[in-house]
């Protein structure tokens, strides 16, 4: 019997220093971070399309010359599922480490999972706009509780067609800014056979959305805009009474494209543009549907820019709508290599990396580290509007769960007309109050 237990006793022993010392062994075969290389997996909704793909690719190799230590791999991920995707990752902890992500309320309802980047921007922090950072805040604070790092400068604005603004009798060179001078345009427009606005509202109205989020930034300014968070701001309101009928005139004169609400805003309607057809199109100032989009289908000299119709009693009438950020990138919070993915993450929102991503884009990247062509009379317009005259979009303010069923009011009102304007606009007030 002591013979029995001196031998497990023994045996035992044995056992440990066994498994000590291949422990050993597999800590003396392991590299740490600093040796490398590490490998930092990222997810990007947008590398899958060609252009930005084309710029990730580049952006990446870029920063894997200068951090030979570390390895990107990078992976395109469906846009349709994503935040849900995100979602499971976190609650798995999966392998992920970097991910492309809005800055709306789809981001913050998971934020808890982002790292939070304040220390490891320090250095940096003031070449970021302030606007965007406050985007990329989970407080709106522009120094503090940064959680993404801003890729992009979103906002909205007009766009016309300098050869068929001519082609109507039009002097090209007179921006249609204003709401009288904008309604003429669209007249001469639609006497020359030009469709004067064109609009892409199936499914989701964009194009009536849009013109919404551009004339309510001259109405309401800044204050007014924000009151729509805390309910301060009511679509009862004259602005947005006002608004609803400079929008309903368009529709009313015929100036709006007949087949608006039978083909989507992407892309069809942004097609439609590019290829020559129409006068006016209420676009992007970043990442799609944009200046570098409509130059290049047009040619830089036949497009022209304004930030919205501004009608003769608008309190705030250079009001450029500012989201501040569209997109941009964060860190897990569980990353193993949450320092190296901040760093790279600060590569490729600034710098060589930013200009890459802005000149193949498109995309106005908000980092003053980016040198801007100032030859692009319309970019520098946009920037200088963007930069001076930022108001915040009313949709960033708005409750997220209201969206839809404000997009189907604007549908049975605008186009379906099968409502009318007072029961639409106590519809939408009604949503909007159920969903603060």
């Amino acid at each position: 019997m002591n013979m029995g237990k001196k031998s497990i006793g023994i045996l035992l022993v044995l056992s440990m220093l066994l498994v000590g010392a291949s422990g050993l062994l597999f800590a003396a075969g392991q590299k740490s971070a600093e040796e490398g290389p590490i490998t930092l997996t990222v997810w990007n909704f947008k590398y899958a399309e060609e252009k930005s793909g084309k710029a990730f690719r580049e952006m990446d190799q870029l920063f894997m010359e200068q951090n030979p230590n570390i390895i990107i791999d990078h992976q395109a991920q469906p846009e349709s599922n994503y935040y849900q995707m995100l979602l499971y990752a976190f609650s798995a902890e999966s392998e992920l480490d970097v991910f492309l992500t809005h800055t709306d309320q789809r981001a913050w309802e998971i934020s808890d999972s982002f790292y939070v980047l304040d220390d490891d921007i320090a250095d940096v922090m003031d070449t970021y706009a302030a606007s965007a950072l406050q985007a990329c805040s989970e407080t709106n604070s522009a120094n503090s509780d940064i959680k993404i790092l801003p890729l992009t400068a979103q906002g909205t604005g007009f766009y016309y067609n300098k050869a068929n603004f001519k082609k109507a009798g039009l002097d090209p060179e007179a921006v249609p800014s204003n709401w009288d001078d904008f309604l003429s345009a669209c007249e001469a427009l639609k006497n020359a056979g030009i469709t004067p606005i064109i609009f892409g509202n199936q499914g989701s109205t964009f194009g009536i959305d849009f013109t919404y989020r551009a004339i309510l930034g001259t109405l309401l300014g800044e204050k007014g805009i924000n009151g729509f968070a805390d309910g301060s701001t009511n679509f009862t309101d004259p602005e947005f009474v006002q608004a609803t009928k400079m929008i309903k005139e368009l529709y009313d004169k015929g100036y709006v494209n007949v087949e608006n609400g039978s083909i989507p805003y992407f892309m069809d309607a942004i097609n439609q543009f590019k290829n020559g057809n129409g006068g006016i199109f209420c676009g992007l100032t970043s990442d799609i549907a944009h200046w570098k989009d409509f130059g290049e289908a047009l040619g830089y000299e036949s497009v022209g820019y304004f930030s919205a119709p501004v009608a003769g009693n608008a309190q705030y009438p250079e009001a450029q709508i500012n989201q501040g950020a569209g997109i941009g990138f964060a860190v897990t919070n569980y990353s193993p290599h949450a320092k190296a993915a901040a760093k790279y993450i600060k590569f490729i929102t600034s710098g060589d990396a930013g200009k890459i991503f802005m000149d193949t884009t498109g995309a106005i990247v908000p980092n003053s580290t980016i040198p801007i062509d100032a030859s692009n009379s319309m970019l520098t317009e946009i920037l200088d509007r963007m930069n001076n005259n930022a108001v915040p979009d009313y949709m960033n303010r708005v409750p997220g769960g209201m969206i839809q069923d404000f997009y189907n009011l604007m549908n049975l009102y605008f186009i379906a007309g099968g409502i009318s304007q007072e029961k639409y606009i106590e519809q939408v007030q009604k949503i909007y109050k159920s969903n603060l």
